[in-house]
């Protein structure tokens, strides 16, 4: 595979928690990472940080995020954008994706990346 190219086909889904949280790398290249999160209703991603600024868009579903003590409800077509070393996580309320962009890359997702033989 190209280093500039991603078809789907040839990207590996990753479970992150078993029958709950899986994800795909989409792209990744510079200082940029793209990565779309699929949720089961009832799915949490622990409160966390990192030194990555991260831009979040909802695809599918619905999710109550919390940024730092602020919550609000993310739909489809609906964005948040989390500071480097901020403290977030959310709550799958309703089944969804997320698309995740990380700068720099998250080197802790990129190790686990492969593509499909």
């Amino acid at each position: 595979m190209s280093d500039l190219f991603f078809p789907d086909a040839g990207l590996a889904m990753e479970a992150v928690e078993a029958d709950q949280v899986s994800r795909k790398i989409r792209a990744k290249g510079g200082t940029l990472m793209m990565v779309e999160v699929f949720f089961k209703t009832g799915a949490i991603g622990a409160a966390h940080r990192h030194v990555h600024e991260q831009v979040c868009y909802c695809l599918a579903g619905e999710f109550v995020f919390t940024i730092e003590g602020e919550t609000r409800t993310l739909r489809a077509g609906d964005s948040v954008y989390v500071p480097s070393s901020v403290l977030h996580g959310a709550k799958c309320v309703a089944a969804g994706r997320l698309l995740d962009i990380f700068t720099p890359q998250r080197e802790d997702f990129a190790t686990a990346y492969q593509e499909k033989s």
